[in-house]
């Protein structure tokens, strides 16, 4: 069976630019409804052929509508960057909410600067890298300050790809290492169930695990799609086996320490919603079903658990809150040194910073 490879387009775009169509966007439009629809039609049945390999292969379970947990928290952290034409600035923030009484939990929010001479590619890592550890901080100060709920809902992964192993800084991975560490070692301590919720996963640990890497380059995700059926979940699996499957390692997870497992839900019967990823650690595999539950009984919205959801709400940093901001921001420094161009946007961003 072949591999679903990057096709060449040349034919049908030597083909569309022997016209000479007199408006851009219908061209636009011309082409990406021609190759959208072509390579859909042309994967269709293949992809319908993994998915029965999959049933076929894999155990996959029925979730109930039912709540083993009466006390659950949702944690989750949002950053934002603020392009100025003088250097790039970004704040970050974290966010517990517990679900039985309401309770909104965070710590202190962190900026990050940097000038434009150092690397462009870097800055968004290190936040990214940094928003995560304050997601993992968070989590474990509200345990230290506020009690043990029965569950706690991370909006974040537990397994982390090597993708995290080449980013940002040395320091920056280390913090985040060590932030997951700590969590899970005081979830174990404490007896609360640790869940990562991966809302929009891209891996293909299944695929490995299946023995299908080299029948499609689709992701585990985009196949469970047509695999499940709403309300059911695959099997667990091990993340770090499939790494090492892949051959590629598992040099991040192993940092972390605490062995992870894996399963896909489809919580929705939302045909544009793929299925979730959640990641428990060894010890709450006896869990699995509870938590399984629990999250499709609670994903009223988009598929996502409610305790995922009410923490998004509380600390979800937009564009239209940084535009508030910078607007009060002009206003300040208009009022203290009489003129504001040292407030200027990056190119092409002015308009939604208010400028």
């Amino acid at each position: 069976m072949k591999v679903l490879a990057y096709k060449e387009k040349s034919q049908l775009n030597a083909a569309m630019e022997t016209r000479t169509p007199s408006n851009l966007s219908l061209s636009l439009r011309n082409l990406l409804l021609t190759e959208i629809t072509s390579d859909i039609l042309e994967e269709g049945p293949h992809v319908k052929e993994l998915a029965n390999k999959i049933r076929a292969e894999d155990t996959f379970h029925t979730l109930r509508k039912r709540e083993a947990y009466r006390r659950v928290t949702g944690v989750d952290a949002g950053s934002q960057i603020i392009p100025l034409a003088s250097r790039r600035y970004a704040v970050i923030g974290a966010m517990a909410y517990s679900l039985n009484d309401g309770c909104r939990y965070f710590l202190a929010p962190e900026s990050i600067s940097q000038p434009y001479r150092y690397s462009r590619d870097r800055f968004p890592s290190t936040v990214n890298l940094r928003r995560e550890a304050k997601l993992y901080e968070t989590a474990t100060r509200f345990l230290e300050d506020k009690g043990c709920p029965e569950l706690l809902l991370i909006d974040g992964p537990l397994a982390f790809s090597n993708m995290w192993s080449n980013a940002g800084r040395e320091e920056d991975r280390r913090r985040l290492i060590e932030a997951v560490k700590g969590l899970l070692k005081k979830c174990r301590r404490l007896g609360v169930v640790a869940a990562g919720v991966v809302k929009r996963p891209s891996a293909r640990y299944m695929i490995h695990c299946l023995g299908l890497q080299d029948e499609t380059d689709l992701s585990d995700s985009f196949l469970m799609l047509h695999a499940l059926e709403p309300g059911q979940r695959t099997d667990i699996f091990s993340p770090r086996t499939a790494m090492r499957m892949a051959s590629r390692g598992s040099g991040f997870m192993d940092a972390v320490g605490e062995p992870i497992y894996s399963f896909y839900a489809r919580l929705t019967g939302e045909w544009s919603i793929p299925p979730i990823r959640i990641d428990l650690p060894a010890y709450c595999l006896s869990e699995i079903d509870d938590v399984a539950d629990y999250c499709y009984s609670t994903s009223l919205y988009n598929g996502v658990p409610l305790a995922i959801v009410k923490a998004d709400e509380g600390v979800k940093v937009t564009r239209r809150f940084i535009h508030d901001v910078y607007s009060e921001i002009v206003t300040r420094v208009g009022r203290e040194m009489g003129e504001v161009s040292q407030l200027a946007p990056y190119w092409g961003e002015g308009e939604w910073m208010g400028a």
